[in-house]
């Protein structure tokens, strides 16, 4: 007949179990902590690259004549830029061609970059196309910025565009939304990260001396 356990022997059985369970717990928690930023991480990083290649798209895709001096395919400022450029399809039946005035805007207030077209398909200079209908491109933008580089003095068209935007995590973005009083000062302790995409135009014009 086999002796049965002591008291003692079950609570250092049960102590021992206890450790074993406890370290399980927190190695859990930390690999699933890990997992969470990770794909935190990666959404951020997808938020970016979608709303810079279409930007790049664009101004690589810039309509640009040398012969037409008196045309403006390109602005910019503080918020964002506007540029002339080709699709590859007619956004609606009646454009007599594939250009397209596309306008980029950061709402600053929102946190959002949000852009607008004119798709009649007449419009080569981006100074007389009306872009309207915002749509989002892509939310929790903390600040954004466009440089552009000329090689000349008339400034028609650049030859280097360099975007910078800085996103905050998902994370963030739904404390935002289920408090958005608060967003001052969630955005203080936000995990952000700042993304560039420098865009090389090449039509002929003159190169930058950077």
């Amino acid at each position: 007949m086999k002796k049965p356990f002591t008291l003692v022997e079950v609570l250092i059985a049960m102590s021992v179990l206890s450790v074993f369970l406890l370290g399980l717990m927190q190695f859990y928690s930390s690999t699933e902590s890990v997992l969470s930023s990770g794909a935190e991480r990666t959404e951020m990083f997808e938020r970016a690259r979608i709303a810079m290649d279409m930007m790049a798209n664009d101004l690589t895709c810039v309509y640009y004549s040398q012969t037409d001096d008196d045309l403006t395919p390109f602005q910019s400022n503080n918020t964002g830029f506007s540029v002339s450029t080709v699709r590859p399809e007619k956004l609606n039946l009646t454009a007599k061609t594939n250009i397209v005035g596309v306008k980029y805007d950061w709402n600053e207030s929102k946190q959002t970059l949000v852009y607008s077209y004119d798709g009649k398909g007449d419009n080569f200079d981006i100074t007389k196309a009306n872009c309207g209908n915002d749509t989002e491109l892509v939310e929790g933008v903390t600040d954004f910025d466009v440089k552009s580089y000329y090689g000349d003095g008339k400034k028609v068209l650049p030859a280097l565009v360099v975007i910078r935007m800085e996103l905050v995590d998902a994370k963030t973005l739904r404390r935002i939304k289920a408090n958005p009083s608060a967003k001052t000062g969630i955005l203080e302790n936000a995990n952000k990260r700042e993304f560039r995409r420098m865009v090389v135009i090449d039509r002929g014009q003159p190169k930058p001396k950077l």
